[in-house]
């Protein structure tokens, strides 16, 4: 498959180093490492390699999500790559399921949300911050080359309400996730997921208390997750030296009906 205008590319030199494009025919790439004009890369494969203005080889491919999500516009702070990760498969997000998530941010979670729940799935995104919400669909548009059909941003508080009912999954990156259980259980179908991701371990201790609490959930559980990226050049093979340590915790949980909300 040629890259066509328009399309973004992720630009890679000889140290490594990357770079997020979008392609124009009038455009360069430019660098430390010297130019290359966009209109020699249209047209070609994926995995082409160019010299530079300074005789020094680049390579240009499709970014991935977390290439793109690395180098994407943001206000905040976002949900790491790893972490995200680790919600797609402990809240079994999967084709098809409709999901509210909140709050938007900047959008990464978001972004792997609406990939994986694909066209028949659907995502309402909740963040009372429209200033966000403005960057989180800046990032949609520029990775999708348009807004994707399977996303509604919703600018209102959802510790007030939630609109949908009948939800696979709720996912909320809030401070105050607590907030959210009457509505949640609400709007949850049975088996259905609740997750948050949250920064320090006492909102965590409390969530779980309060989903304990509710006599409505199961599966109750918390994860943090850390990455150690190792080093394999010649005869050194260690760990790298910086590692991708604590982020934030996840709380996850598993809604079984009959609820017993005190308000």
């Amino acid at each position: 498959m040629s890259f066509k205008k328009n399309e973004l590319v992720i630009v890679r030199d000889d140290k490594n180093k990357t770079y997020l494009q979008k392609l124009d025919s009038k455009g360069r790439f430019q660098s430390h490492v010297g130019i290359v004009h966009h209109k020699d890369m249209i047209g070609k494969e994926e995995g082409e390699v160019f010299l530079t203005s300074t005789n020094r080889e680049v390579s240009v491919f499709y970014p991935t999500l977390n290439d793109f999500i690395h180098k994407m516009g943001r206000k905040t702070a976002i949900i790491h790559p790893k972490d995200i990760g680790i919600i797609l498969f402990l809240a079994d997000i999967k084709p098809g399921d409709r999901i509210v998530e909140a709050g938007t941010g900047s959008g990464a979670l978001l972004l792997a949300l609406s990939r994986y729940v694909g066209k028949k799935g659907h995502i309402y995104s909740y963040d009372n911050r429209s200033e966000l919400q403005d960057v989180a669909r800046k990032n949609l548009e520029k990775f999708y080359n348009k807004f994707p059909s399977n996303v509604t941003l919703k600018q209102q508080d959802i510790s007030n309400v939630i609109d949908e009912d009948n939800l696979d999954a709720i996912v909320l990156d809030f401070s105050q996730p607590w907030e959210v259980i009457p509505e949640a259980v609400k709007s949850l179908r049975r088996g259905g997921s609740f997750s948050s991701y949250i920064p320090t371990i006492i909102q965590a201790e409390r969530f779980v208390k309060e989903l304990e609490a509710t006599e409505s959930f199961l599966d109750i559980e918390i994860v943090e997750v850390l990455l150690r990226p190792w080093q394999i050049k010649g005869y050194s093979v260690r760990p790298q030296h910086r590692m991708v340590g604590h982020t934030g915790f996840m709380v996850f949980a598993r809604f079984k009906g009959s609820p017993n909300i005190k308000k």
